[in-house]
């Protein structure tokens, strides 16, 4: 049996998909975090990493070495000696594997143009962008992202402006009652106690889970939460500019620049954060064609390692991926 095996790490979870040469699905595993820098060390996240390359493989009926081509995109590779350390694992405990390993922005630039050249701007938790260039350029923002976005972001600016409108110096909204309701807390003293007090304090995983309740109450018409939304569509855009600029992509503005949109605050039909997105990055990035993701991004990094091991990706392969691919239910975090 021949398997091409796609990883996506991130810091809510790390799924992994074994494929056939034919694009079909024949493998899926699910564990926690593969960040090195999020885990609770290095161990754990290669525990993960490795949990869920196994998980699939088991589920596929396949092995290790049954592996053509392996795709790590992974959360925390963002300098050269974090893709060493990665490597060396690698070589240690699986060797032989023919595998890339790049930063989880990668991952979705394949869900929205097969020939793997484009942008990618996922937000989720937080958010990844990474550009492919047409002459195999690559750059991904990594730390150089200098502001909060994805879920991270909305919240954080949403805490912000309701503690300000509480204390009287920013104008009122309705995310603070929205916030309240969302958390179970009485009021927004106790809200900011409950994140900030020595003991017992919130886990700072549960502040973005409330990034839909920002974009409903901008849906909403709650002009406050209105602008916190269309900083993130702006800050986006910014970074997928400087994305395209690195790698060569907007040196032609008249030829389409692919956008690929990814990540859960993205991929929502009814995105606030996407159409944001869209209504800024005519101006920020001319030529670029936004395209909302419809596959999850490790379908993108199957689509990496099918490449990478010399399948060319046609309409029927990313056919056969998408009909095949995990429910929505196997990636909700």
């Amino acid at each position: 049996m021949t398997i091409y095996l796609g990883v996506d790490a991130g810091n809510s979870k790390t799924v992994a998909l074994a494929c056939l040469p034919s694009g079909k699905v024949a493998g899926a595993g699910r564990a926690g975090c593969g960040d090195i820098y999020g885990a609770a060390g290095e161990a754990a996240a290669v525990a993960a990493v490795l949990g869920a390359t196994d998980a699939a493989l088991a589920e596929a009926r396949a092995s290790r070495p049954d592996v053509a081509s392996a795709a790590f995109r992974l959360a925390g590779v963002d300098w050269p000696e974090d893709e060493q350390f990665w490597d060396e694992v690698l070589r240690q405990q699986w060797p032989g594997l023919t595998r890339s390993i790049r930063g989880d922005g990668y991952a979705a630039i394949r869900c929205g143009e097969p020939t793997g050249v484009g942008v990618a701007v996922n937000a989720g938790t937080a958010a990844a962008i990474a550009a492919r260039g047409p002459a195999g350029a690559t750059w991904q923002m990594g730390w150089w992202g200098q502001h909060a976005m994805g879920g991270i972001g909305l919240v954080s600016e949403a805490m912000k402006a309701a503690y300000l409108a509480e204390l009287g110096a920013a104008p009122a909204t309705a995310l603070g009652p929205a916030l309240l309701d969302f958390y179970g807390q009485p009021n927004l003293t106790e809200l900011n106690r409950w994140f900030t007090r020595r003991r017992n304090a919130a886990d700072p995983a549960q502040r973005p889970r409330a990034a839909r309740v920002v974009m409903d109450t901008a849906r909403q018409g709650d002009e406050v939460a209105g602008e916190i939304v269309r900083e993130q569509g702006r800050r986006l855009g910014f970074y997928a500019r400087i994305a395209a600029e690195k790698v060569g992509l907007a040196a032609s503005p008249e030829a389409p620049i692919p956008v690929i949109m990814s990540g859960s605050i993205l991929m929502d039909p009814d995105s606030v954060v996407a159409a944001a997105l869209r209504e800024q990055l005519p101006a920020m990035l001319p030529g670029a064609d936004p395209r909302r993701a419809t596959l999850p991004p490790v379908a993108g990094a199957a689509l990496d390692a099918l490449a990478e091991g010399g399948v060319t990706i046609t309409p029927a392969v990313i056919d056969s991926l998408a009909s095949t691919v995990p429910p929505p239910s196997f990636f909700r975090t």
